[in-house]
């Protein structure tokens, strides 16, 4: 019997997943203080994300039997190659990251919790299916990494990014179906799932909203957190004022 959605095979592996990360997560941010160790750290990460993300292109590769198939023609394929080049050559908190950070984090968590190939073959650790765990994984721990130890900030005003690299996607996106003739391309012809309307004009509006949202909750809590800061110093100055 092929591996399921929520069977045992890929329960384990969510919590396998779960554990390293919290285990991990947590020695780093308590330990990785300079910025020297914190760079080290995620760009080991952004070089495991590039080996797990071309094995999983080579894989499909060798699956299909068409070369053409190794450039990645979905938002979390593309997501993870672009993010995994980001941080191994970028700077902390560049502009590129203020786009493809929330498309990662977004789309590696949905595929992770249902992944629609993992039953692609009778074998879990098919190399097609084990590859792309792997890639969303690490993917989605990077995102959770680079923001728990500021490498990367949110910033409401850095939505125009957003934007751009939208519109970059979609581009590259007709490219691959006009010009290469890919049958489909980051869900601009065709639904993330059959048989549904998700194509990428109806997921495009919805993650803009959740956008949205996250910023405006975001936003509101830095200010009432600098606001809490600010009459916690304003209550010590005055303690020690009234001190004989």
């Amino acid at each position: 019997m092929n591996p399921q959605i929520f069977g045992w095979e890929h329960l384990t592996f969510l919590a396998i997943f779960i554990v390293i990360s919290v285990i991990s997560l947590y020695f780093i941010k308590k330990y990785a203080k300079s910025t020297k160790s914190q760079d080290i750290i995620v760009r080991c990460v952004g070089v495991l994300l590039f080996a797990f993300i071309l094995w999983n292109r080579i894989s499909i590769v060798l699956k299909n039997g068409d070369a053409l198939d190794l450039i990645p023609n979905t938002f979390c394929g593309l997501s993870s190659l672009v993010l995994s080049l980001t941080v191994i050559f970028g700077k902390r908190n560049n502009n590129v990251l203020h786009f493809v950070l929330y498309v990662a984090f977004v789309g590696d968590l949905l595929t992770l919790c249902y992944p629609d190939f993992i039953g692609q073959n009778i074998s879990f650790f098919y190399g097609a299916t084990i590859s792309g765990l792997l890639h969303h994984a690490t993917g989605l721990y990077l995102c959770i990494l680079l923001e728990l130890i500021g490498w990367f900030i949110p910033n409401y005003k850095k939505w125009p990014n957003l934007v751009i690299g939208f519109m970059a996607y979609i581009t590259f996106g007709t490219f691959l179906i006009n010009v290469l003739n890919f049958g489909s391309a980051f869900y601009i012809n065709s639904p993330i799932l059959d048989g549904t309307p998700l194509t990428v004009w109806v997921i495009a509006p919805v993650f803009a909203v959740g956008y949205a949202i996250y910023m405006i909750a975001l936003e509101l809590l830095r200010r009432r957190k600098k606001k809490t800061k600010q009459v916690s110093f304003n209550k010590i100055i005055k303690i020690i004022k009234s001190e004989p």
